[in-house]
Parts: structure tokens; C-alpha cells; sequence
């Protein structure tokens, strides 16, 4: 369950450094990589808009931490713009399968959900960048000149940070040895010799993926990047088909974004309306806002320390039932079901409900079953996730994968582009699983149909006495299903605990997803001593006694928001990048 990048850099921190901060009075961007906020930021500089900006940013990020995200990829966008047609808006670019692809395609082999051509689903990041730019974009800034930065920056080369470095080693060392006709494509991975890996502080220049950004950026639009007939189709279908893909070019011409209406939930604390906005489509938004809906009619002025953690772990574990219901029901028009289900898990009813109904105990935790799992949940990995603010209080949060390291480990090097391996977040059919559950016929594979996703890109803001509201949170994570209860966690230590965000992301998180049936923390030691502040002496035996089990599972996931930070010296917007777990960063002014 580790992480190969986890615990390499160090650990959560309980006294973080204020040099992990940035404070803007106007406007804020947050991302995995500190080069990229401050593109971003220059992006807001020149008369750009959040939505400007994550075009810029995301681009970025995906030349840079190329095992994390890409144009090969895909994610899950969450926008508010108050003076756009559409306010709010849910972009969903979730890779799809390709047309061939079909429910039992690795039954035999598994490996081939996660190494190679057939591994591959057909990439959506672009066409989501550019939907939010038609959208919501500042319109004073051309296409052009938000791809301008990334393409010039991948000619003139960028330093090989720690986490790139160490992702490099681990691809060139102890997986292409045994993936020889993968492994010959490759070339930015290497020093000029060839043959050695890249190392910390090297300058690594990609000129394919600038010619392809180049071509894309002077058509004004993504669609060259799908186009059968145009000059990238066809480079990366031969690239995926030449290790055993099924890609035809006709599928990515079939792939469309879907723009929808966030899901949200309002909810009344200290006597003001807090609203979360949240993704969704097959991502794991609803799952968030299950697990506030709970946590929020559970938790109580009075709690300990003790049976917050408590609470905080319940809510994870009813999140995770509710996300083991869910898959992308547009691919059979299923909105009946789609919506009872919105309905159920954003309601009153449902939380007050399980309290009311014996099925929530303030001394005991419960069996899997108690919380109703439908089917097993499958394991995704990777990502990256920003955050972006801009002067007039418009926001975007973005998560974007190619799953896991280095995606399928299918690179084109004609265009640079790096395919994801997405493929492998579809459920697959066969045995019941250890605890007697079997795999989702929701998440079963199907020709142009998408996975399910952990991700949980969230905005949350406070009514102001006008009746609008105002971005007080925008955060978002990576990590797989650890997704979901970092965002969870985040808000919850922000909102009920009045956090500040430095700490609510710096400090030590744990992880509840039901199955295995243990709370996963980053250290035992620190978690230890986080609760030792608040009075609580050995925390983890007194959850035990009520049933809980431990596992410490090292660096979980890496986080990245920004907040809006009320002092008596001032309010500003807060940006943090998560610097502990993947040397991240924030730019405001």
C-alpha cells in the first residue's frame, strides 16, 4: 500500500515553518510544484482570470511532474465565476475507454490494467483546460499566450526537482529493465550519456512535448490534439497499439468533456451559511459531501478530542460505503439512480438517520458491514492537485492524473506526451474478495465509458450579508482514495477546528476506507503527539478499546489550497503548498 515516493522526503510536521506559506491580499495559486504557482501568478499579473491560470498551471505541472499528470491524462475541474453565464460549473475529463475496449479484457492478466499499450484510456486533461477557458476564462488572454510560458519553458529545460528525480530512479532503475520495448522510447528521462538517469538540480529540456504544445497552441484549440486526421492522433496510437494497445483513431475524436453543475451542500455553522462545491460526475464528490453530512450532524461543541478523532473516522467509513455505490451512469442515461443517490447522501434523513437508528456509537466503532458497502472499491493512485484565486474572488480547483507512476509507461516521444494508464480504475470481474464483496458492476469496463475517481477538487464558501458568497477554502489532493478524507480532513480541521491552513495541511492525517479495516496514519509518533496537545493521553489504546486498529503507512498524500485568513493584523488569502510530502508551493499577491 505504500507509496515508492512516500517518506522520501520527510514527514507531516505539528510546527511548520511560515516559510511554507505565501500571503497575497488580492490573489492566490497553490500546486506541487512552487515554478508553476509562480507561472500562475503571472498569468493573474497580466490581466488573467483563475480559469487563465489553470490552464497555465496545470500545463506546467504536467511538463514537470510528468509521473503525476499530463496531456495524457485526464481529471476532474471545479470552477466558480460569479459574473460568468454558468457561476459554478463541474468539468469532467475523465480519460474513457477506447471503443474496443470490453468487461473482461484483464481477466488473465491484471498487469496489463496498469503496464503498456493496453493499459491506455483516451486522454481528456486538454479538452477540460480548454472548456474552462471558453467558459470561464478572463478573455483577455489568448489560447495562445497561456501555452506560450510551458512551451518555452520546456525548450530552454527546467531543474529535475527531488520528486521527479526520485520518480525517474525508480522508473530506470527497477521497472524498465524488465520493459525493454518501453523502455527504448524514452529519452528525457536520461543524462546526455544515454544510459544514466537524471539526478536532482539537472536541467531536463523536452522540445517533442514543446512542438506539440506548440501546434496546439497556435490552433487556438484543442481540437488538433484529437483530431484523427491531424499531426498527434496518430504518432500516440501507434505509440499505445506498438505494445499492445487497441486504440483506434477514431476514439479520441468520439471523446467529449462533460460540463455539469457542481454537487453542493449548504450547511449552517456559527451562524453563517457555508456552501461546498464540489465535482461530479464518476469522481468522489458526493462521497465528500456524505462525509460532512454525517461528521457536520455528528459533531457537537462539547466533544473531546477523543471522540472528534472518532467521529472524523466514522465519517470516512460511511464515505467510503457511499463511494462503493457509485460509477459513470451516463454511459447507460442511469440519472434516476444517479440522482436518488445525491439526493440520499446530501440529505438531513440519511445522517440523522444512522444517529438516530443505534447504527453510530460515541464508544464503538463497527464491522465493514455494518455501514452497507455495495461492492469492493478499486485502489486509484497518482495525481496531482492546485488551487487558484484571483482578484475578484473567482476560484478553480483542479485534480489531474495519469494514475499511476509514469501512467502505462507508454511515452510518444515524437510528441512528448506521456499516455495514462486509467484503465486500471475500471473494476474488474471475478472472485469475491476477502470480506465476501464483489467487484462494482458500476465500475465494470465498456466501450467510451469512464472509471471511477477518488477526486474531490472542492471550493467552499461563506454567505456574506449581500446574500452572495466569497471563496473561503479551495483545496483539493492526490493520493488515490486517500483523496477524499485528506479534503475531508482539511475542512474539518479549517472550518470546525479553526485551523489555519499552514497546520491543516502540515500536520499528520489518517485514512479510514473501510476495507482494510484499520485507520491508516502518517506516523504513529506524531499522531501520538498531536493529541497529547489537546490533552488526550495515548489516544490510539483508548480507540482501540472502542474497536479501532491501527496501521502507520507513512507519507499518504500531498495537498494543496489556499484559504481566506481573517487576523487582527489583516485578511488575506492564505496559499500552502504541501512542502512536507511533495516540496509544493504557493505565489499570492
Amino acid at each position: 500500500m505504500r507509496d515508492p515516493l512516500a517518506d522520501l522526503i520527510g514527514t507531516p510536521d505539528l510546527d511548520p515553518s511560515k516559510e511554507h506559506r505565501a500571503l497575497g491580499a488580492k490573489a492566490m495559486v497553490s500546486s506541487d510544484i512552487p515554478q508553476c504557482s509562480t507561472m500562475g501568478k503571472a498569468i493573474l499579473q497580466r490581466g488573467g482570470n483563475a480559469a487563465d491560470a489553470a490552464v497555465t498551471v496545470a500545463l506546467c505541472l504536467g511538463s514537470i511532474n510528468s509521473h503525476s499528470s499530463g496531456i495524457g491524462g485526464g481529471g476532474y475541474i471545479v470552477s466558480s465565476n460569479s459574473g460568468a453565464k454558468e457561476p459554478e460549473i463541474s468539468i469532467d475529463a475523465r480519460e474513457m475507454a477506447p471503443s474496443a475496449a470490453y468487461k473482461d479484457m484483464y481477466v488473465s492478466n491484471p498487469v496489463l490494467s496498469m503496464i503498456g499499450g493496453l493499459a491506455v484510456a483516451i486522454p481528456g486533461e486538454l479538452q477540460g483546460l480548454e472548456e474552462l477557458y471558453r467558459r470561464h476564462g478572463s478573455g483577455n488572454l489568448t489560447w495562445f499566450e497561456l501555452l506560450e510560458p510551458v512551451i518555452d519553458m520546456n525548450r530552454r529545460g527546467f531543474e529535475c526537482n527531488v520528486i521527479l528525480a526520485r520518480a525517474i530512479s525508480v522508473e530506470v532503475g527497477a521497472i524498465f529493465p524488465f520493459l525493454r520495448k518501453i523502455a527504448e522510447s524514452w529519452d528525457f528521462v536520461y543524462k546526455s550519456d544515454g544510459r544514466t538517469a537524471v539526478s536532482e538540480g539537472d536541467i531536463i529540456k523536452r522540445p517533442n512535448l514543446a512542438d506539440t504544445l506548440e501546434i496546439i497552441a497556435r490552433n487556438g484549440s484543442s481540437k488538433v490534439f484529437y483530431d484523427p486526421d491531424g499531426p498527434i492522433v496518430g504518432h500516440l496510437v501507434e505509440a499505445a497499439n506498438r505494445v499492445g494497445g487497441i486504440l483506434k483513431k477514431e476514439d479520441f475524436a468520439k471523446y467529449e468533456v462533460r460540463v455539469e453543475t457542481p454537487l453542493s451542500r449548504t450547511y449552517d455553522f456559527e451562524g453563517l451559511h457555508h456552501r461546498v462545491v464540489t465535482s461530479s460526475g464518476a469522481s468522489s464528490g458526493l462521497a465528500l459531501l456524505a462525509g460532512l453530512n454525517f461528521y457536520h450532524a455528528a459533531a457537537t461543541a462539547n466533544d473531546t478530542d477523543l471522540l472528534t478523532t472518532h467521529k472524523i473516522v466514522e465519517s470516512m467509513k460511511w464515505m467510503a460505503s457511499a463511494r462503493s455505490h457509485f460509477g459513470d451512469f451516463e454511459v447507460h442515461h442511469n440519472s434516476t439512480y444517479r440522482q436518488e443517490l445525491i439526493k440520499k447522501y446530501t440529505s438531513e434523513e440519511w445522517s440523522s438517520g444512522i444517529l438516530s437508528s443505534g447504527n453510530y456509537s460515541d464508544s464503538q466503532t463497527f464491522p465493514f458491514s455494518h455501514y452497507d458497502p455495495a461492492y469492493q472499491l478499486t485502489e486509484p493512485h497518482g495525481t496531482t492537485h492546485f488551487s487558484v484565486v484571483d482578484e475578484n474572488g473567482n476560484a478553480v480547483g483542479m485534480t489531474t492524473t495519469v494514475n499511476l507512476l509514469f501512467g502505462s509507461m507508454v511515452y510518444d516521444n515524437k510528441t512528448g506526451v506521456i499516455l495514462n494508464n486509467e484503465m486500471d480504475d475500471f473494476s474488474v470481474p471475478g472472485k469475491r474478495n476477502a470480506f465476501n464483496l464483489t467487484p462494482s458492476v458500476y465500475n465494470f469496463i465498456e466501450p467510451y465509458k469512464r472509471p471511477l475517481s477518488s477526486v474531490s477538487p472542492t471550493i467552499l464558501s461563506v454567505e456574506q450579508d449581500d446574500g452572495s458568497y466569497l471563496p473561503k477554502l479551495v483545496i483539493g489532493a492526490a493520493g488515490g482514495s486517500r483523496i477524499t478524507t485528506a479534503v475531508f480532513q482539511a475542512i474539518v480541521r479549517v472550518i470546525y477546528k479553526k485551523m489555519d491552513l499552514l497546520k491543516a495541511i502540515s500536520y499528520p492525517r489518517m485514512h479510514h476506507q473501510l476495507i482494510p479495516e484499520f485507520i491508516m496514519v502518517e506516523s504513529n509518533e506524531l499522531f501520538e503527539e498531536e493529541h497529547t496537545r489537546y490533552g488526550t493521553e495515548s489516544i490510539q489504546s483508548q480507540m482501540e478499546k472502542m474497536g479501532h486498529d491501527f496501521y502507520e503507512g507513512g507519507s499518504m498524500t500531498s495537498m494543496n489550497g489556499i484559504a481566506w485568513l481573517d487576523t487582527d493584523e489583516g485578511s488575506w488569502w492564505e496559499g500552502v503548498g504541501d512542502y512536507w510530502r511533495k516540496r509544493g508551493g504557493a505565489e499570492g499577491y
